[in-house]
């Protein structure tokens, strides 16, 4: 049994992250109303069971046909020889423990990126600069909404920390630089904010540079960070929705520096390509999704990864709740479901669409979103519409407070909160921001 819940497991995690942080973890006791797992020491232990206890849990219940909870126990004391020596091997994650200052989706990797011939390039450069810090400065990635930029910098921050345990790797949006900032400037104590971008930083990751279009202070600060990190040998990596050419009212000593390095475009996945993500996306859900489903949903859906992992949670839900085989008959059925969706006009204000797609995926009213409720759906909703005001549409936080009815505080917090959630790929906010954006993204949902 105890060797059965560990083969389970271990089919469900790459490679690479079982030998990074499952190194150490042992089983040591399947009781009646629990299971028990071993790790060296608390850090791996408290990784483990926020990363991927729904992975455990899975492979428990998939091992013994019961819902059983489970527990992490650490060691006492000073680790063996060979205790140390796999830690070694494995990067030192004792040691890398201080260095952990971003907050990555563990999915985030390069063994789960699925790279076609359109992004082999890309691909292969990411990895070099991962293992090669500095040879690419900057390293600039462009391309359009859905496409996996923000998977691919996650990867190479992954990668480089397993490559450098000493590195200090920093990934950000363009927004929590900003917000960092603001904060510093309110605090008076400018200086730190400095001191941490610039000083306590090896490796720089930037996901959506393009929010800072129009913020010429920000903008200012950034490009100081820039020019000291850049002259030391410090690793920059930057990230957009479009070229640097294309981002108006952007300082242009800043698009300089932008153009200075490597300049790569995401291109989007060709069918094929696509097929192999579908495929890639429903192991990660625990499902094995049928070659011809696959097939059937990569012919039908576009680029955006977004709607594809859509196509594929729907699908995966209807089969729980219907208890319905995975099959085509079920795949055709989707997809004609969101060709029967209406459009969502583009003519409409950005917070009309947002409302519209809001009431048709979660069945919630714009005047009860416009309302007070407190209840937990209609909050969310609520701030998901400010959130997608900023991320998706660009808005800045005195125009979303404006057109919400709300206060800055809570549309600050609101933005955070969502903002979290999503980068961290949790649940079921995620699920929704993805549809909601599918929606969004087209004139119409027809696939």
């Amino acid at each position: 049994m105890s060797s059965q819940i560990i083969n389970v497991l271990k089919k469900k995690v790459a490679k690479k992250t079982w030998d990074n942080w499952f190194s150490t973890f042992e089983l040591k006791s399947v009781e009646d109303d629990r299971v028990v797992f071993s790790v060296a020491n608390l850090f791996i232990k408290d990784w483990l069971q926020t990363k991927y206890g729904g992975v455990i849990n899975r492979s428990i219940h998939e091992a013994t046909g019961k819902e059983l909870p489970f527990e992490i126990v650490f060691k006492d004391g000073e680790l063996s020889k060979e205790e140390t020596a796999v830690h070694q091997q494995a990067g030192s994650l004792l040691k890398r423990k201080p260095l952990m200052i971003s907050n990555l989706n563990p999915e985030y990797t390069f063994e789960n990126f699925v790279v076609g011939e359109e992004n082999r390039a890309l691909y292969e450069v990411a990895r070099d600069v991962a293992r090669n810090p500095g040879k690419y400065n900057p390293f600039f990635v462009y391309g359009g909404v859905g496409l996996g930029k923000t998977h691919l910098l996650q990867a190479i921050a992954q990668e480089t920390m397993t490559n450098f345990p000493d590195k200090k790797v920093l990934y950000i949006t363009s927004e929590q630089f900003m917000n960092d900032m603001i904060q510093s400037i309110k605090e008076n104590n400018i200086q730190k904010f400095r001191d941490h971008y610039r000083k306590r930083s090896d490796v720089l990751l930037i996901d959506d540079i393009q929010f800072l279009i129009g913020k010429k202070g920000v903008q200012t600060e950034f490009f100081h960070s820039f020019n000291e990190l850049h002259d030391a040998g410090k690793q920059l990596i930057i990230c957009s929705d479009r070229n640097p050419e294309e981002l108006d009212n952007f300082h242009s000593r800043l698009i300089s520096r932008f153009q200075m390095g490597m300049l790569m475009t995401i291109q989007q996945p060709e069918a094929e390509t696509r097929f192999h993500i579908a495929k890639k996306l429903a192991q990660r859900e625990s499902v094995s999704l049928p070659d011809d489903v696959a097939m059937i949903l990569a012919s039908n859906i576009d680029g955006n990864l977004r709607r594809l992992r859509g196509a594929i949670i729907k699908l995966i839900v209807h089969s729980s709740v219907y208890n319905a085989r995975i099959d085509i008959s079920l795949a055709s059925r989707i997809l004609q479901s969101f060709a029967s969706s209406p459009g969502i006009p583009s003519s409409q204000k950005p917070i009309d669409q947002i409302y519209d797609a809001i009431e048709r995926i979660m069945k919630i009213s714009r005047e009860d979103i416009k309302g007070n409720s407190r209840n937990k759906e209609i909050v969310l909703a609520r701030q998901l519409v400010m959130y997608i005001l900023k991320q998706h549409f660009g808005k800045q936080v005195v125009e979303i407070a404006r057109e919400t009815g709300k206060q800055h505080p809570t549309v600050i917090h609101s933005i955070k909160k969502i903002d979290k959630s999503v980068m961290m790929g949790k649940g079921s906010t995620k699920i929704l921001y993805d549809d909601l954006i599918g929606l969004l993204s087209s004139r119409s949902a027809a696939v």
